[in-house]
């Protein structure tokens, strides 16, 4: 550099700016202090008591229609004297009786007829002891007779019967076997060709309920004397 040169003087805008920190306007001023968020209440160890719920109180009377509901599904289907009926069908004593029952205010009454002192009292003991009976009005009449009328009845059912089976077998439909029936005793006579239709006749009449023995002696063979 040669000595008395002189350097023109950098203008402002040449200046190289100041790095530091650019203070605030309000530089040295007090600053208010930050806002502060206030602190979340602390749980206290006692607890609030909740109100209970009372459901709405209910009217000591139901309406009377929910009465006659209750009342109405609390009644038993059946009926007293189908009851009544049934336990007199189920004593094998009674069975073969023609009963009947009527029902007043739980009072049964008993009609019909039967063959002994004995079986009346045994209506009335089966009558009283169905659920529901209060009392037993026996009107059942004592016919020593109706036991024969009875089985005559059961003889001529088992006949009938008889005749029946053999009128389905082509064999037996062509023998033309005469039946009789006498306390459960079954009578076959007639005549056929061979022994073999006597055998099939009485295997038939056999299986029918309440034949107790079956005699063939009155059944003839042709051509015997």
């Amino acid at each position: 550099m040669l000595a008395g040169t002189a350097w023109p003087e950098q203008s402002d805008k040449e200046k190289v700016p100041d790095k530091s920190p650019a203070q605030p306007h309000n530089a040295g001023q007090p600053q208010p202090p930050a806002e502060t968020q206030p602190a979340p209440p602390k749980p206290s160890g006692e607890t609030k008591p909740q109100p209970r719920f009372t459901p709405p109180a209910k009217p000591d009377n139901p309406p009377e229609h929910e009465v006659k509901e209750k009342e109405t599904s609390k009644r038993p289907v059946g009926s007293l004297i189908l009851t009544v009926k049934l336990a007199l069908l189920a004593d094998s004593r009674l069975f073969h009786y023609e009963l009947d029952a009527e029902e007043n205010e739980l009072t049964i009454t008993l009609t019909g007829r039967v063959s002994s002192e004995e079986e009346k009292i045994i209506a009335s003991d089966v009558a009283r002891l169905v659920p529901g009976v209060k009392a037993v009005a026996n009107k059942l009449e004592v016919s020593k007779d109706l036991s024969r009328a009875l089985a005559r009845k059961q003889d001529d059912n088992i006949t009938v019967l008889i005749k029946e089976r053999f009128a389905k077998s082509a064999t037996l439909k062509t023998a033309n076997f005469d039946v009789k029936t006498e306390e459960g005793v079954v009578s076959l006579s007639g005549v056929v060709r061979f022994q073999v239709i006597v055998l099939e006749a009485a295997e038939a009449a056999r299986h029918v309920p309440g034949v107790r023995a079956v005699k063939t002696e009155k059944v003839r063979l042709e051509g015997e004397g």
